[in-house]
């Protein structure tokens, strides 16, 4: 069975009062790429439980050797799309590459379910099997052997995302490429999703949309917040939230993670509704951004969740490596888990890093 490691709540003064309902979480990395417009919506979840986790991101923490381990996006009890960091030595053909180990954990498999983190399901049906898995430069080709079958309509488009998002995970990859015994996959058959040829992160995860926003003149800017299961432990959760269009992504973006989850969701919010932008500018492979908070007093810590939620939601905007933080024009700081910020914060390699 895999488990996240367990770390005890630091204490935070102010902040640890304002943030005491967030999971302490420490994330891992995915790919980042711009999002692109998405069309439709996903149902409430229910509520979750109120506990704390941290979950560390770090490579040294990552479960094993580095080419033993895929990301791969799993369905949560919520019926979110979540990544999960899984070791893959031993229990998967040594012969099989990565993009082919990924597939397998997101394919239902009676001897695989006790491996998965509790709560966590794969989205493909058991028995679904490929041709072939082909990378060529930035691009991975998958030929199912058959057409996906015994999937409801309302979970066809959760299936794309999962394979989009999980084999553009892996190094150098940005694009999928879907195909059924040689034919491209054009639109799904029990709900009609369109497909397009070249499939990106674009596509969006967790789309979720507001009344006020019209689709047609909409963008999406995909926001990492946290949600737990019913364990209590921790993770994080990549949204894409559909916005009135903006001129600059990466401030949309982080407009909208100040703003928090929408109310009808158990997510929970990673930064405090106190915090405002007072700079925010891409400078060749990094994302400079200056924060300011009446909360926050100076050389204090501030939570590791909330920096790692700004990295990996600024990475994903802007498609730039790395994140350089000020607060209240202070540049050197330090998070509840003593990681340093004096220096452009690199996206982490893994997420929800699981050990066995």
């Amino acid at each position: 069975m895999m488990k996240t490691k367990l770390y005890k709540r630091k204490k935070l003064g102010k902040w640890a009062l304002l943030l005491a309902l967030l999971p302490l979480l420490s994330a891992c990395g995915l790919g980042g790429s711009p999002a692109k417009n998405a069309a439709e919506s996903i149902d409430p979840p229910p509520t979750a439980a109120e506990q704390s986790m941290l979950q560390k991101a770090e490579a040294a923490s990552a479960p094993g050797d580095p080419s033993d381990v895929v990301t791969v996006y799993l369905l949560d009890s919520h019926g979110y799309l979540a990544p999960m960091s899984l070791r893959t030595g031993g229990s998967q053909d040594s012969a099989a590459t990565s993009a082919e180990q990924a597939i397998a954990w997101m394919t239902a498999n009676k001897q695989l379910t006790d491996q998965l983190p509790p709560g966590f399901t794969a989205v493909l049906p058991e028995g679904t099997a490929t041709n072939s898995v082909k990378q060529i430069k930035d691009t991975i080709s998958v030929d199912f052997a058959a057409p996906f079958s015994q999937i409801p309509a309302k979970q066809e488009r959760k299936v794309i995302e999962a394979l989009v998002w999980t084999l553009t995970e892996l190094p150098g990859v940005d694009k999928v490429k879907l195909s059924v015994g040689g034919k491209p996959i054009r639109a799904m058959p029990a709900s009609h999703l369109p497909v397009d040829t070249v499939l990106t992160r674009g596509f969006g995860i967790n789309i979720e949309s507001r009344a006020d926003v019209e689709l047609s003149r909409s963008m999406g800017v995909t926001l990492y917040f946290s949600a737990q299961t019913k364990g209590g432990e921790g993770y994080f959760v990549p949204v894409t939230r559909l916005i009135n269009r903006q001129a600059d992504p990466a401030k949309a973006a982080l407009e909208q993670l100040i703003a928090g989850p929408l109310p009808s969701t158990p997510l929970k919010a990673v930064l405090t509704s106190d915090l405002s932008i007072e700079k925010l500018t891409k400078l060749a492979d990094t994302v400079d951004v200056s924060l300011k908070s009446e909360e926050w007093a100076p050389k204090s810590p501030v939570p590791s969740e909330m920096m790692d939620a700004l990295v990996l939601t600024l990475t994903e905007a802007t498609g730039a490596p790395q994140v350089l933080v000020a607060m209240n024009g202070d540049d050197a700081l330090v998070d509840s888990d003593n990681n340093t910020y004096d220096h452009p914060v690199t996206r982490p390699t893994y997420v929800n890093a699981l050990s066995r």
